[in-house]
């Protein structure tokens, strides 16, 4: 009698053939975007759905925005000349997504990327974008992006589901820091080697911290450039109040606006 053996599923045929850098969240993806005001939130949304060498405007099939700052916030102005743009969040707006990719099968799908903007503070316990990040996988949504300022704004279930998180700089709010640290610390060994590799990523004005929280050990990257870390080992990097390896190349961090 056969020894019974675990075998991987194959893989679907439809797939994007597009190459996607690894430092990128890689889809399906639902990804936590915190990051106090006035460091580069809108400006790094935009790169990540306009420019070519992130996803680019071609990537998804479907690109759905629901941001409450949309209409005054000059850098988002190319979004909402792309894609599906809403200044408000309903319950209906998940229900009728959910909705419209039932009707298709499974495999003809659309390919959809939702970005939910500055709306979390006004959401319900109950609010159906919270259960969505349990269950996007399910309805083909390859990106599922929380962008905020606070922290504990997100629901538990969205924290439980993150993938991929990043965390913006300057963050003047060293308490707000810690509920971070205090939250995924464990998987980088522990809440200060967070903050240690926090401040590493997060040398420059606009710099970001991306934890990769997908891979295994978890991969921390400064912005989407250098991979700063693996677990709890920062690789070739010391604290930033001190000397960074020379065979590491330094970008500057700044993100420059889509045109």
């Amino acid at each position: 009698m056969q020894v019974p053996k675990i075998l991987k599923v194959k893989d679907p045929d439809a797939v994007k053939d597009k190459p996607l850098h690894p430092h990128l969240p890689q889809p399906p993806a639902c990804v936590l975007l915190c990051s106090p005001i006035r460091t580069g939130k809108s400006t790094l949304i935009s790169n990540m759905l306009l420019n070519p060498a992130f996803y680019g405007p071609e990537f998804f099939d479907s690109v759905k925005i629901i941001s409450s700052t949309i209409n005054n916030d000059l850098t988002s102005r190319f979004l909402k000349e792309h894609f599906d743009v809403e200044d408000h969040y309903d319950d209906s707006m998940v229900d009728q997504l959910i909705e419209a990719q039932k009707s298709f099968k499974k495999a003809d799908q659309p390919e959809v990327a939702v970005i939910l903007d500055d709306i979390l503070g006004a959401l319900k316990s109950g609010s159906r974008v919270n259960t969505l990040s349990a269950r996007f996988r399910h309805y083909n949504i390859r990106l599922l992006l929380f962008s905020t300022q606070v922290f504990r704004y997100v629901s538990n279930v969205v924290r439980q589901n993150t993938t991929n998180l990043i965390v913006g700089s300057p963050f003047p709010n060293h308490k707000e820091l810690l509920k971070i640290a205090e939250e995924f610390g464990d998987v980088v060994g522990g809440q200060d080697n967070w903050l240690l590799i926090y401040h590493t990523a997060c040398r420059e004005r606009y710099d970001f911290l991306h934890m990769d929280l997908q891979s295994n050990p978890v991969k921390c990257y400064r912005n989407f450039t250098d991979l700063i870390s693996e677990g709890e080992h920062i690789l070739g990097w010391s604290h930033p109040e001190g000397i960074i390896d020379q065979t590491s190349e330094s970008p500057d961090g700044m993100i420059s606006e889509v045109k």
